[in-house]
């Protein structure tokens, strides 16, 4: 197979074609594609410019996919180290690595490596959308289920309550992100021996739960949910504490 001549357009044209490709699940092809491409940028731009960056990130979310987690690890860090460097540090291409990156870490139990690109990717979004915005309580809640994964539960709290707050300043204290994050408190004071707050909480998530799910009309669906959700916060509380605020 014949590639072209070396020039950055046909370097970027291997790699449109190699995500292509990859879109349509057929990854050898696409491996060829995205490495031809990237040995063309590097002796074209040099190793570190910032389209090998971009090739060295489409053939680590490749390898992922093919579970090469080894070789994605690598590819994603050459990608970030690159883009560290050329980019403003609220830039979203440096935010796209960093957030692939993380979770590849905490997929292969690197924890040690995740926590520090998890909070980067909440500064991000600070320094890109404000403090207040709900991209950056989306952030918050990912390093808060990354701590909890690590047992930290008293790191993970904080994070939750602040999520929590953003997003019931963003989109009413009815929304489901607002339930989503009730649930994961609920279980954060159930863990903590708090069984009553839990319940509390919980029973809230469940309300929001029913309300978004009868205003999509389907009130049977409702019921039957909710009730598999009570089950199983029953199994997990005491009876006494549980039964007192289901009843309330």
């Amino acid at each position: 197979m014949t590639f072209g001549k070396d020039t950055s357009d046909n370097a970027r044209t291997l790699n449109e074609l190699g995500v292509l490709y990859y879109l349509q699940n057929n990854l050898e092809t696409a491996e060829l594609f995205l490495k031809r491409s990237l040995e063309m940028r590097e002796r074209v731009l040099g190793p570190d410019h910032l389209d090998c960056a971009q090739s060295l990130n489409n053939l680590a979310a490749l390898n992922n996919e093919k579970k090469n987690y080894d070789k994605a690890e690598a590819l994603y860090e050459r990608a970030l180290e690159i883009r560290r460097r050329a980019l403003a540090p609220d830039h979203p291409s440096l935010a796209y690595t960093v957030k692939h990156l993380a979770v590849l870490y905490k997929k292969l139990g690197k924890h040690d490596k995740a926590v520090p690109l998890y909070e980067l990717a909440v500064e991000i979004r600070q320094k890109s959308f404000g403090p207040k915005h709900p991209s950056v309580a989306t952030a918050l809640v990912n390093l808060a289920v990354l701590y909890c994964q690590m047992k930290k539960h008293s790191e993970a709290l904080p994070l939750y309550e602040r999520a929590l707050k953003i997003y019931e300043d963003s989109f009413g204290r009815m929304h489901p992100r607002v339930g989503e994050t009730l649930k994961n408190l609920a279980v954060l004071s159930y863990e903590g021996g708090d069984f009553e707050k839990a319940a509390e909480l919980y029973k809230r998530a469940m309300e929001i739960k029913e309300a978004e799910t009868v205003l999509m009309g389907g009130k049977a669906a409702s019921r039957h949910s909710s009730s598999g959700d009570t089950l199983s916060l029953k199994s997990a509380l005491s009876p006494s504490v549980f039964l007192k605020h289901a009843r309330r």
